[in-house]
Order: structure tokens, then C-alpha cells, then sequence
């Protein structure tokens, strides 16, 4: 799964180095190879999905996004 644009991103953090570490060291395209527990992909229409929680247990989706409903931008 390749993530190439995130439209926004806000979640509050206990310690900004350990946070730091996650979102920058681990977060990646390899993220069960750094370490991190993300639960296996499922397919859907609008494409591929999974889910994955930070240090703090803050919960995040990933969606790598499917041509249904594709529009010219």
C-alpha cells in the first residue's frame, strides 16, 4: 500500500519524541516490518483499507483509494 497524499492529519500525543519516532521512523509503506501492528487489508469497492493504532492507541484508517468513481481533476 502506497500512501502519496494525506488530506489532513491532527491527533494529540502524550510524548512528542516517541510520536516523532512512530510517524516519521515507522509509519511507511513497510509498517509491519517496522514493527507495527496493522490489521490485514481488506478490499472494497472504493479500494483497499486497514487500520493501525499510534503509541497512544489513537486509532487511524489508511485507504489506498480504487479507480471507482474516479473523476478528471
Amino acid at each position: 500500500m502506497n500512501i502519496d497524499r494525506i488530506q489532513f492529519f491532527t491527533v494529540p500525543v502524550s510524548d512528542l519524541t516517541e510520536a516523532r519516532d512512530f510517524y516519521l521512523g515507522k509509519l511507511g509503506a513497510e509498517l509491519r516490518a517496522q514493527g507495527v501492528e496493522v490489521d490485514d487489508a481488506e478490499e472494497m469497492p472504493w479500494g483497499r483499507v486497514t487500520s493501525l493504532k499510534d503509541p497512544d492507541g489513537n486509532a487511524m484508517g489508511l485507504l489506498e483509494a480504487s479507480g471507482y468513481g474516479n473523476w478528471p481533476r
